[in-house]
C-alpha cells in the first residue's frame, strides 16, 4: 500500500526562531498495490506558534480562518492519521511532491515534542516524487501542476489544498507507473515534457504565451519580448565565441569560417560598437580569412 501526502503551511519569511512555518492542513490518500485509490484523509491543523495567517498563505490556500482556529492541534491530528491508517502497518512507501513536507513534519514534531509513529514511517519509507519525476523526465524543478499537464491530468479541485494535491499526486503516480511500462508512450510523454520545460524556462516563450492570452499585446510586453530575444541570442553567440578559438576552428574546419564570421558580425551589431571597435573587429575577421 502507498500513502500520498501533502501539507499546507503557514509561512512567515520574516519570522525567526525554531519554526517559521507551521502545518495548518494535512491531506493524504491511500492506494493499494493494484493502483486503486481506496481511502482519503483531510484535516485542518490549528497553528499554535503563530496564530495569524500570513497574507501569502491566505492568498495561496483560501483556507477559512474561523474553521482553522476551531481545528485540532498537530499532535491530535497525527493521532487521527495514525488511526486512519491502522498504525501504518501495511504502508510500503510514502510519497509527497518535494521533500519540504517530510522535513516539516520531522522538524515540527521535534520542536513541539510530539511523539508519533508517523515520523518513524517517514524516516523508513519516504520518497520525494518530484525527484523521481525529475530524474525520469530530466526536469528536476518541475511543479506538480506542470507534471500533471504533461500527462493531461485535470486537477481534482482547488490547487494548494492538502487533500486535493495529495489526490492529484496519487493520480499522477498511477498514470506515470502505467506509462513507464509502455516504451513508445513513455517516449512520447518525454517529448511533451521537454517541450513544456522549454516553455516554462524560456523567458521569450513565457512572454509570447502571455501575449497569446491577451487580445492585443501592449507596447511594454512587445518590448519585453524583443529584449528577451536579443539577450538570449546574444548570450548564445557569446558562448560559442568564448568556447572556441575562431582561428583554430577555421584551421581545422574551413567550412565553418563563414558561419563564425557571421556570428561575430551579429555580436558586433548587437553590442552597438563604436567606429573604432567595428574597425578592430573587421581587422580580426580579415586576419581569420587570410589564415
Amino acid at each position: 500500500m502507498f500513502l500520498f501526502l501533502d501539507l499546507e503551511m503557514n509561512t512567515w519569511k520574516e519570522l525567526t526562531g525554531e519554526l517559521n512555518s507551521e502545518i495548518i492542513e494535512i491531506g493524504a490518500v491511500l492506494m493499494d498495490d493494484e493502483l486503486r485509490i481506496i481511502d482519503s484523509f483531510g484535516e485542518l491543523v490549528r497553528p499554535t506558534y503563530q496564530t495569524k495567517l500570513s497574507p501569502y498563505c491566505l492568498h495561496l490556500t483560501g483556507i477559512d480562518k474561523k474553521k482553522l482556529f476551531r481545528a485540532l492541534e498537530l499532535k491530535d491530528v497525527l493521532v487521527d492519521l495514525d488511526n486512519w491508517t491502522d498504525g501504518y502497518k501495511d504502508i510500503e512507501k510514502v510519497y509527497s511532491w518535494n521533500e519540504s513536507d517530510y522535513r516539516q513534519v520531522v522538524k515540527e514534531c521535534s520542536v513541539k515534542n510530539i511523539e508519533t509513529a508517523f515520523v518513524l514511517l517517514l524516516e523508513r519509507s519516504y520518497a520525494d516524487y518530484q525527484k523521481i519525476f525529475g530524474n525520469e523526465f530530466d526536469w528536476q524543478t518541475c511543479g506538480l501542476s506542470d507534471a500533471m499537464k504533461v500527462f493531461n491530468i485535470a486537477h481534482s479541485g482547488k490547487a494548494h489544498r492538502a487533500l486535493n494535491d495529495a489526490m492529484d499526486l496519487a493520480r499522477l503516480y498511477k498514470k506515470m507507473t502505467k506509462t513507464c511500462k509502455d516504451t513508445r508512450r513513455l517516449n512520447f510523454i518525454k517529448e511533451q515534457a521537454e517541450l513544456r520545460k522549454i516553455q516554462r524556462l524560456n523567458p521569450v516563450l513565457k512572454h509570447i504565451n502571455k501575449m497569446r492570452l491577451g487580445k492585443k499585446p501592449s507596447d511594454e510586453l512587445e518590448n519585453k519580448i524583443k529584449v528577451a530575444v536579443l539577450e538570449d541570442f546574444q548570450a548564445d553567440i557569446t558562448k560559442v565565441l568564448r568556447k572556441y578559438k575562431v582561428k583554430e576552428v577555421i584551421r581545422a574546419c574551413p567550412e565553418l569560417k563563414d558561419w563564425l564570421m557571421v556570428l561575430e558580425g551579429m555580436l558586433v551589431e548587437m553590442s552597438e560598437p563604436t567606429e573604432e571597435e567595428t574597425a578592430a573587429s573587421l581587422f580580426r575577421n580579415q586576419q581569420a580569412v587570410n589564415q
